[in-house]
């Protein structure tokens, strides 16, 4: 912390020495069908390898083959700081990983609203190039591509009930790319559920409330989404942004969900390394 400028009081991530590419290099892939690839993100790889775990095995459940193409970090930190050269470095390696499964009308899946952002909206504005274009298109949050599935009649509903009251913070990243609250639609489809939508900012921005200066600001900041939280007394909060889950939970003292966990977990899914 005192390296790293980090307020002593900060939540910080959980690091994991089973990140998710680990775990996916022996597990592999287990459904073979329609194709999908999966942008996992740097998160879900070190901090939450359960949501990639869960990712895969809903995925799979709903008859899709799931690939890992080779990745690195989607840019933001680069772009967020002002490097606009790293993000350029990034998107351009990401694109070349990634256009072979748009040209194939692969759909590409990305597990955080920060990383699908940059995908869709960031690459194609920094590249400029047909390439970025094409990757864009093909490009879906996870929730979003389910909802997709179920508005096709594609997606299995053999789920059992879910909590009873899911409070569901609105990630901000995914507010930008005006698709409505698609992890919404979803949770609604679990019997017995009632989700409450916390749409508030939760002040973590990057690593901006990591800061010695700026963790008190932070949390100040954050203090009507932790109370809006509180008051909904849910039974399980959720949220498709990962520092937003950091910050919740150091607001409220309450654990919180990828929401790709709680459909894992209504179909009866194990996201164990197993």
């Amino acid at each position: 912390r005192l390296v790293f400028g980090a307020h002593p009081k900060r939540n910080l991530p959980l690091f994991h020495r089973l990140t998710f590419a680990k775990w996916w290099g022996w597990r592999g892939p287990k459904v073979r069908g329609a194709r999908v690839a999966l942008f996992y993100t740097c998160s879900v790889n070190y901090n939450d390898p359960q949501v990639g775990r869960a990712a895969v095995g809903v995925l799979e459940k709903n008859g899709f083959e799931v690939l890992c193409p080779e990745q690195i970090c989607c840019g933001m930190p680069s772009l967020d700081g002002g490097d606009i050269a790293g993000a350029m470095s990034a998107a351009e390696n990401n694109i070349r990983k990634l256009l072979p499964f748009a040209q194939q009308g692969v759909p590409i899946i990305a597990l955080g609203p920060t990383c699908s952002l940059m995908l869709k909206d960031e690459y194609p504005a920094l590249l400029r190039s047909d390439s970025a274009r094409q990757v864009a298109r093909w490009t879906f949050d996870i929730s979003e591509f389910l909802i997709k599935l179920k508005k096709e009649g594609r997606l299995r509903a053999d789920f059992v009930p879910g909590a009873p009251v899911v409070a569901y913070q609105a990630a901000c990243h995914l507010k930008a790319q005006n698709i409505g609250f698609k992890a919404k639609e979803l949770l609604d489809l679990l019997p017995g559920s009632t989700v409450k939508v916390i749409d508030r900012c939760s002040a973590h921005d990057g690593t901006w409330s990591m800061k010695e200066e700026y963790f008190e600001l932070s949390m100040k900041t954050g203090a009507k989404l932790f109370r809006e939280i509180s008051e909904a007394a849910p039974d399980v909060v959720a949220t498709d942004c990962p520092l937003a889950g950091i910050q919740i939970a150091q607001g409220t003292g309450l654990a919180v969900k990828h929401p790709i966990e709680l459909i894992a977990q209504s179909y009866g899914l194990s996201t164990d390394p197993t």
